[in-house]
């Protein structure tokens, strides 16, 4: 823990990937069930849902929801029901930009796709990172310098001000 701050662990982050994923995927799978029937009617429907959720889960789901104001910035919906929150390092808001740089591109498309061709080790570097490092960060938290802290502040320490975000990342140190 830095300052007052406590940081998420790894399984508050864990449990949170798991309810995203469940909240983000859930459009591909319906879709991928309709593909799956004899009618080439629910076929395309299904294809267009299927299309749909992938703009749904990485260019709307992620970066709408962590790009909110004030107590709920950085916080995907399952970050939020885990009670975990993502703080830049600069102290700065979380915004649509920087969560679609942080979720898509380097989650997705750095350790998910590239990191396919050397048999996905680096995501699960990734996913595993916080269970050893100090400040319980995972790769891509280092790559754009960002911390998961719990939302809610432990007992004892002053909450943060409304939209203070900049307040945590300095009790943390960072700024």
């Amino acid at each position: 823990m830095f300052g007052s701050v406590e940081l998420a662990t790894w399984w508050s982050r864990a449990g949170a990937l798991l309810l995203d994923v469940l909240f983000a995927i859930l459009p591909i799978v319906v879709g991928g069930i309709l593909t799956a029937t004899n009618s080439t009617a629910l076929q395309t429907i299904g294809g267009v849902i299927v299309v749909a959720g992938i703009v749904w889960c990485y260019f709307v789901y992620y970066p709408v929801f962590m790009m909110r104001g004030g107590d709920r910035n950085g916080q995907s919906l399952g970050k939020q029901i885990a009670g975990i929150r993502v703080v830049r390092d600069g102290g700065e808001p979380m915004t649509y930009g920087w969560a679609l740089l942080r979720e898509f591109v380097v989650r997705v498309l750095l350790f998910g796709v590239l990191g396919s061709f050397f048999f996905s080790i680096p995501i699960l570097l990734d996913y595993l990172w916080p269970i050893w490092d100090e400040s319980n960060r995972a790769l891509h938290d280092m790559v754009v310098s960002t911390h998961v802290v719990r939302a809610d502040p432990p007992p004892g320490a002053q909450p943060p001000a409304p939209g203070g975000v900049s307040q945590q990342a300095q009790q943390i140190g960072l700024s």
